[in-house]
């Protein structure tokens, strides 16, 4: 089964839309005995530039925690679980291994991580990706405050942090 893209289907302003699709996507990962789906990318569209921004579901941090979150459900349903990825402030594919996000306490809280504490809070995913960047001159894969003082003592996030790849 070929779905439309993350940016497609945010369009759609329909969480009850991406939650039946997270079903789906469940069953279907189930069937291909894929028991963790390496999605939904949870970013922020921040700049036209973005490889992955078909990936991404908005520039809006509520709408895609709510998108991103109805998916994450639908796929608990059927007995698959998510990887909310990329966390946090990836903004770009060109030199992702090297790009550092400077981003303020606020910006990084009200754009950045909104998303990801929506998903977080109301649809408990199995398990977060790290993203390759430096955010704030800290990688993210190895920042304690992303990782230990966000994700699990505010948020508390009990489920698998996992880094891209290579990124650590």
């Amino acid at each position: 089964i070929c779905y439309p893209t993350a940016a497609t289907t945010a369009c759609s302003w329909n969480p009850e839309l991406l939650y039946e699709m997270g079903v789906r996507l469940g069953e279907e990962s189930l069937k291909e005995k894929v028991s963790v789906l390496l999605g939904p990318g949870t970013n922020m569209k921040r700049s036209p530039l973005c490889g992955r921004n078909f990936e991404y579901f908005s520039e809006d941090p509520y709408l895609t925690g709510v998108c991103a979150g109805a998916m994450t459900k639908g796929m608990a349903k059927a007995g698959a679980q998510t990887t909310i990825k990329h966390f946090a402030a990836n903004n770009t594919e060109y030199q992702r291994m090297k790009s550092n996000s400077r981003v303020s306490a606020r910006a990084l809280r009200e754009i950045y991580m909104k998303a990801f504490e929506i998903i977080i809070k109301e649809a408990k995913p199995y398990a977060i990706m790290t993203s390759y960047n430096l955010l704030n001159c800290v990688r993210a894969s190895e920042s304690k405050y992303l990782n230990q003082d966000v994700l699990r003592e505010q948020w508390g996030h009990d489920g698998f942090v996992m880094s891209d790849w290579n990124s650590c």
